[in-house]
């Protein structure tokens, strides 16, 4: 997992078509999605190319079940109905493009390569697993035979690239992870757009799409509707909580986060933690894809971990946890005598000042019940209800 997520890191803020290929030949994926000794069809055998990774780089990775129009909402047929992206016969096109590839050479120890890409097998000079036929793939795009494994991995995802589904398809779910999980249409046509064409003629810079989400008018702006915003996944939460307080830790917290539903590297499923469509129940159909893993459990474990951080730390216990975690919150003792000034501090560093007059009262109120003389239980108190609070867990 570590060469897959500094391949992530290193396309973050490139181009869409590059990291589209770098996943499809990441061996961590070519192991996870069955790319990884993929071969072409043996009519002697039985064998047929494995047809998961077709499958979930169309779904999950770049257009989706169904076409979409720029603003990201179904385009429908004329009878109302959502129109398909792609059938059956179009994922077993695209499962015979993906067949010969294996690890690139081990290292010297003979420990499996899972840092570099995959390569093709190769017997005698020839891709003797990949299938060279030709092949039809979305809107009519044909592929013709005769053509190496790399070739048709390239062809593959330009056609995908070019897909007009893309660039809705990953800006809301972009803008869903980044600001908010119900983005209006008009906030993904902008996106959206920027995808397309980044203003210097170049189609999926990821770079000026996440500016173009973060300095729209619906992330910066103060919006007040309460289906505004998104809940913070456990990962973030808690390195949010740590890093407002200038913590030290030796970053053994998986457990924590396992505790809230997020299992570093094991999602239950291909959808990872939480499928960017579920809606939160009770709610008339709110997007609200975090939601998903947020169960009671996982509620109090988020509590918890706040109770534990902020009131003492998570003792250090050696070799596996060296250090432990702990906070400082000696720049806020001076403030303790003055809870009014406390809380006006908080808001600042944790809520961008957004608390309301009603929650400022209840928090000053516990302040207060704490003793002067303890300045230390003063700031913890302070610092627990509000990291701890609706108003911290879901950024608006």
């Amino acid at each position: 997992m570590g060469p897959y997520q500094q391949m992530l890191y290193a396309d973050a803020f490139g181009n869409f078509r590059q990291l589209l290929k770098d996943v499809t030949l990441s061996p961590a994926m070519g192991s996870y999605l069955n790319v990884l000794n993929n071969k072409k069809v043996n009519a002697t055998t039985g064998i047929k190319p494995n047809e998961n990774y077709a499958r979930e780089v169309l779904q999950l990775f770049s257009i989706g079940l169904v076409q979409l129009n720029p603003d990201g909402s179904p385009a429908l047929d004329s009878s109302g109905a959502p129109i398909a992206t792609y059938d059956q016969a179009a994922v077993e096109e695209f499962a015979r493009v993906f067949t010969g590839w294996i690890l690139a050479p081990a290292f010297g120890s003979g420990v499996p390569n899972y840092h570099d890409p995959m390569v093709v097998r190769m017997a005698r000079g020839v891709q003797v697993d990949h299938d060279a036929g030709s092949k039809r793939l979305l809107n009519g795009a044909v592929i013709p035979a005769n053509l190496s494994a790399e070739a048709d991995v390239d062809a593959a995802i330009d056609v995908i690239f070019q897909h007009p589904n893309v660039g809705p398809f990953i800006a809301k779910q972009l803008i869903q992870q980044l600001v908010t999980s119900n983005p209006s249409p008009g906030y993904v046509a902008r996106a959206a757009e920027k995808f397309n064409e980044d203003n210097h003629g170049v189609r999926g810079n990821l770079q000026s799409v996440i500016r173009t989400i973060l300095v729209d008018a619906e992330a910066r702006g103060q919006d007040t509707n309460p289906s505004h915003g998104h809940l913070t996944d456990p990962v973030l939460f808690v390195t949010r909580v740590l890093r407002a307080f200038h913590p030290t830790s030796d970053g053994v917290l998986a457990s924590q986060t396992a505790g809230m539903g997020e299992d570093v590297f094991r999602p239950a499923s291909v959808f990872s933690f939480y499928p960017p469509a579920y809606r939160v129940p009770g709610t008339n159909g709110l997007l609200g894809p975090e939601f998903k893993l947020h169960d009671s459990a996982g509620a109090l474990a988020r509590v918890n971990f706040v109770n534990t951080v902020v009131f003492g730390g998570i003792a250090a216990n050696p070799p596996d946890r060296p250090v432990g975690t702990t906070l400082d919150l000696a720049p806020l003792l001076p403030l303790a005598a003055q809870p009014d000034s406390l809380v006006a501090e908080l808001n600042g560093l944790l809520l961008h000042r957004s608390m309301t007059a009603a929650m400022r009262d209840t928090v000053i109120a516990a302040i207060e019940a704490v003793p002067a003389n303890n300045a230390l239980l003063r700031v913890r108190t302070a610092a627990y209800l509000m990291t701890s609070s609706a108003a911290y867990q879901v950024e608006q």
